[in-house]
């Protein structure tokens, strides 16, 4: 069965802080954007994302750096 990858979060390429801490200030503003533009199914779409991709770089990430980062329960 092929997997669908849009949102890998936990690829390799997201091992270092500043790339997870990026992405998720990112998010945020973007989503304070589409909020304060009225476009709020967009602000709570991103901030779904924002707070999914929070969750996942920051409690249920496995950054071990030579091993890989790929968990085979997700």
């Amino acid at each position: 069965m092929l997997k669908l990858k849009s949102l890998e979060l936990r690829h390799p390429f997201f091992v270092p802080l500043w790339r997870r801490l990026g992405l998720v200030l990112l998010l945020g503003l973007w989503t304070l954007l589409e909020g304060f533009g009225g476009n709020s199914v967009w602000a709570f779409f991103v901030g779904c994302v924002a707070v999914y991709s929070t969750y996942v770089f920051f409690f249920d990430f496995a950054s071990t750096e030579g091993s890989g980062t790929k968990k085979d329960d997700f």
